[in-house]
């Protein structure tokens, strides 16, 4: 017998949304797959759902074996969402721009809040499917920070000075800052990428 396709990929995704390594997880898929072809067992039966079975990988991992801490994780997702919004703001503001590029209290306050609750919507959606929550739950989350982010940009028009500039820069300034900013946040994709790649413990004896 051999593993469902259906049940591998949610699997697969479990097991990723859990922040765990590329490495680890195909060690994972690849005993579960030994397992079936030599029992001819249910893998709902011998390892239970995708779900659970990916809970109970990730509780048996530390940071040394492929699982990273949640703060850096959290960390990690809200700097790249920094560089990448501040990146395409700074950019898309000089390319626009006739001579200076300035920005309000409102600018500033607006951008910091939303990215917060951007990151940690996206997050704790993530958090949510790994942990088994219903789809019900994860659409309450997902309304409930863009409820937030609509908030943040109302009440920044009605409590906050959107004519004073508190910073002005060149325009020159705002687009090589842009896309420096955005060269680092697609560094850290790459890194990433590169990091969650599955391998197959396989191919990596072979060397491919």
């Amino acid at each position: 017998m051999t593993l469902d396709k259906d049940y591998r990929q949610d699997l697969l995704v479990a097991l990723r949304l859990h922040e765990i390594s590329g490495e680890r997880v195909g060690e994972v898929l690849a005993e579960v797959e030994a397992h079936v072809d030599e029992t001819g067992e249910d893998p709902v039966e011998a390892f239970g759902t995708p779900r659970e079975y990916a809970r109970q990988v990730a509780a048996q991992l530390d940071p040394d074996t492929g699982k990273p801490s949640a703060v850096w994780t959290l960390g990690a997702a809200l700097l790249v969402g920094a560089l990448t919004l501040l990146g395409v703001t700074l950019l898309a503001d000089g390319i626009g721009a006739v001579g200076e590029v300035s920005y309000t209290m409102r600018d500033l306050v607006t951008t910091l809040v939303v990215l917060v609750l951007a990151g940690g919507g996206v997050l704790a959606i993530f958090r949510a499917y790994a942990s088994g929550m219903r789809r019900a739950g994860m659409i309450g989350i997902g309304v409930t920070a863009l409820l937030l982010i609509t908030a943040t940009e109302v009440l920044g028009d009605l409590l906050l000075d959107d004519r004073t500039a508190l910073l002005v820069v060149p325009r020159w300034f705002a687009i090589a800052a842009g896309a420096v900013l955005l060269l680092g946040s697609a560094g850290m994709l790459v890194r990433a990428i590169r990091r969650g790649r599955v391998v197959h413990p396989v191919s990596r004896s072979n060397g491919t």
